[in-house]
């Protein structure tokens, strides 16, 4: 066909030069010749391709093709030239020099009178920009979709799907592999005292470590705020998996620098192997997650491997985190009270209310066992508000009945005291129950004073409307000398585990005696707990200890037992060794 036939076919010569300036490509085949060859390219076609007409004309239009051609696009054509029918596809094509571009492709037949196409009209648009803008939104929105943009680490979605690749491979079946867990220890009391900026940057120093330590490619994952996990996969030798941990233990326990401050960052590492401790992706993640927080309730400095004696632990905590609001609906807690007393006269200067648990099924049940599954939950709050308000209870109806007026001391976990009604709460039962605010002590935890800006007014509040303050089990945490010295804490709880070796032990019994200079010089009351001895309690009589409390004297007493030595304080001006608690 002549160049003026074309022309006359796409009806003339001047809506050629317009689709020319337009930039957009055409090109034209003939169905009829054989291999359906081009019969006319425009000048769009020749700056897009780069090929000149003379380069192209009476050849298949497969020399655009190339390895990165996708097939299905290119069948897509292929059924429209077969079907004879209108179709539009978007196909990586390849130009003269070698480089590809994104070509948005119009295929449209011309029917002749007998309804068979004559020509095929081709229409290119170089779409390049737009799908590598594409690319690189859909490449954003995986590394949204599967790395932390803090760390640049894996988050959950990527890790499991790293972890789900590694298990897919055929030699997993015979090799050993690993999940090690690991959760920092006080970040939140670290974010709180530096700002969450200083923070970040401890977070990615870790994540740092940990890329540097392990070797290239092994996945690496940020869980949450301060969890890590890692897959070591393809593992010849179990010994691997320790000697790995250990090295990883060592590189993390390295000092920090925090705003000019260096720390020693302390953490939980939890590992669960493969295939002994499961198969599956989840089965793995979740029994690192059990040997990580036993690691950290034991306070363990190493890696801590999982045992099936964990899952029991985890239904038993199960077990109790269902009973816990029923045994409050149905009156199961009760509340015991151990004695303070006076260290040089004896006398008796307050109760502290402890929470006692009586289930039906399991008997008594400690303490230790459902108060930190409470905080867990957020079930603290409702349980903290009922020991408060039953000790205030109990208190003025005691003193109603003409016993000694004296204060009464409940503990608040941290979990209770960051409640934003807390305050308020406070306030209410005091209101409710009639109870003087002198009359009560509240014992706060050290975990809660490394954050003095977050707690002060709260503090502030409470001893505007008259009640005391203490600092419980002081030495166990990290308080700071400034902190004491700037909060409005009345009471200095020397924790148990300075009295038990004094005085014996020459170390503990200076440590000892330096505390309650200190305390002393802040102005606060201090007092001994876990006395158990007469010469721990002739010791701290001598170094000046203002107040003690533990076995010694009194173990908690329940209600009837503990109105009973009200009323024996009623009859006597000093009280004597209680001796009924004491055999």
């Amino acid at each position: 066909m002549s160049h003026s036939g074309i022309e006359s076919l796409i009806d003339s010569a001047t809506l050629l030069r317009s689709i020319d300036k337009m930039g957009i490509g055409l090109a034209i085949t003939d169905p009829n010749l054989k291999d359906n060859p081009l019969v006319y390219v425009n000048q769009g076609f020749e700056m897009i391709t780069g090929y000149t007409r003379e380069e192209v004309l009476m050849r298949n239009s497969r020399f655009l093709q190339g390895e990165e051609t996708d097939e299905a696009h290119l069948e897509v054509i292929r059924q429209a030239i077969k079907e004879g029918r209108t179709d539009t596809v978007t196909i990586k094509n390849y130009r003269k020099d070698g480089s590809t571009f994104w070509n948005q492709f119009i295929i449209c037949p011309v029917i002749n009178s007998e309804g068979e196409p004559t020509y095929f009209i081709g229409l290119q648009f170089d779409v390049t920009k737009e799908m590598e803008e594409r690319d690189a939104s859909e490449q954003r929105i995986k590394m949204l979709s599967y790395f932390d943009p803090l760390t640049g680490l894996l988050n959950n979605n990527g890790f499991r799907e790293a972890m789900k690749k590694e298990f897919q491979v055929p030699e997993m079946n015979v090799r050993t592999a690993a999940v090690i867990r690991l959760n920092l220890n006080r970040f939140r009391y670290i974010n709180e005292s530096y700002g969450e900026g200083t923070g970040n940057e401890l977070l990615k120093e870790v994540a740092r470590r940990l890329k540097s330590t392990l070797a290239e490619g092994t996945p690496i994952c940020r869980s949450f705020a301060d969890d890590f996990i890692v897959l070591l996969s393809g593992i010849d030798d179990p010994l691997q998996v320790h000697e790995t941990a250990i090295e990883l233990n060592d590189v993390l326990r390295r000092p920090y620098i925090l705003s000019d401050d260096e720390i020693t960052l302390g953490f939980g590492m939890g590992i669960s192997l493969y295939p002994d401790d499961g198969c599956e992706s989840a089965v793995l993640l979740k029994h690192a997650e059990l040997a990580m927080k036993e690691a950290k309730i034991e306070v363990l400095n190493g890696p801590h491997y999982f045992d099936y004696y964990l899952l029991d632990k985890l239904l038993e905590r199960v077990n109790i985190e269902k009973k816990l609001p029923r045994a409050l609906t149905e009156g199961e807690f009760e509340l015991h009270y151990q004695p303070k007393i006076d260290a040089a006269t004896r006398a008796l200067t307050g109760l502290e209310a402890l929470i006692r648990w009586n289930d039906p099924e399991l008997g008594r049940i400690s303490p230790a066992s459902f108060i930190p599954i409470a905080e867990d939950t957020g079930f603290i709050v409702q349980l903290g508000e009922w020991v408060l308000w039953e000790a205030c209870r109990t208190n003025k109806k005691w003193q109603d009945a003409g016993y000694p007026k004296l204060p009464i001391s409940v503990n608040v976990s941290a979990v209770q005291f960051r409640h934003p009604h807390f305050v308020h709460m406070v306030k209410h039962v005091l209101e409710q129950t009639g109870l003087d605010p002198k009359y009560l002590e509240l014992e706060l935890t050290e975990s809660l004073i490394n954050n003095p800006m977050m707690i002060k007014e709260k503090l502030d509040s409470l001893k505007e409307k008259g009640i005391s303050l203490s600092l419980d089990d002081f030495g166990t945490g990290y308080s700071s000398i400034y902190y004491l010295k700037t909060l409005p804490l009345q009471v200095l709880k020397i924790d148990r585990t300075f009295i038990q070796e004094t005085p014996s032990s020459q170390r503990d019994s200076s440590l000892l005696r330096s505390i309650i200079e200190l305390g002393k010089s802040l102005g606060m009351t201090v007092l001994a707990e876990g006395v158990e001895t007469e010469e721990q309690f002739k010791f701290l009589q001598e170094i000046g200890c203002d107040q003690i409390q533990g076995f010694y004297y009194s173990r908690p007493l329940d209600e009837q037992a503990a109105e009973q030595l009200l009323r024996t304080a009623t009859c006597k001006e000093d009280l004597v060794l209680h001796e009924s608690t004491c055999k």
